[in-house]
């Protein structure tokens, strides 16, 4: 038959009052335990993971304002070429004008220059013709009519 001893009553007594104090005391707070840090390493992962999502997007918006300011900078750099050459354009254009002033100026300068000094040879050149002509007839010629007619004869000798 089968024989119970005290021991063995004794011990499953005591191995069912063990699992009833754990089950009671210990297995509550270490289940709970253990869900907490299942939680916090599923709120941990869930965190990582927003915040990799928000890098990348900061990581986006960071390489859309680069570009922008990048294409920014080149407008600005040509903006800057355009307004270079239309200054340099502009005091070629400017000195060409003033050139071409110079020279006009000069041209006028020498003609009229000229005008005088071909004014002075004519007059000269009348009263030496005049002096000439008043020897080779003997008399003094010096009215207004003799200097028209003399200055006329110059003229058409001169090719005026």
């Amino acid at each position: 038959m089968v024989n119970i001893n005290t021991t063995l009553i004794a011990q499953a007594i005591n191995f069912l009052f063990l699992v009833f104090v754990l089950a009671k005391f210990a297995y509550k707070p270490l289940a709970k335990m253990m869900e907490d840090r299942k939680n916090k390493i599923a709120s941990d992962l869930e965190s990582a993971e927003k915040a990799k999502t928000e890098a990348e997007a900061i990581q986006k918006e960071c390489a859309e304002k680069l570009a922008a300011a990048r294409q920014e900078a080149a407008a600005i750099i040509e903006e800057a070429r355009k307004d270079a050459q239309a200054l340099r354009d502009k005091a070629v254009a400017d000195t060409k004008a003033e050139q071409d002033k110079i020279v006009a100026d000069a041209k006028a300068a020498i003609a009229n220059d000229k005008k005088a000094a071909m004014d002075d040879v004519r007059a000269q050149v009348v009263d030496l013709a005049m002096a000439a002509a008043g020897k080779i007839i003997g008399q003094k010629l010096g009215t207004d009519a003799d200097k028209r007619m003399a200055g006329e004869i110059v003229d058409s000798v001169m090719g005026k």
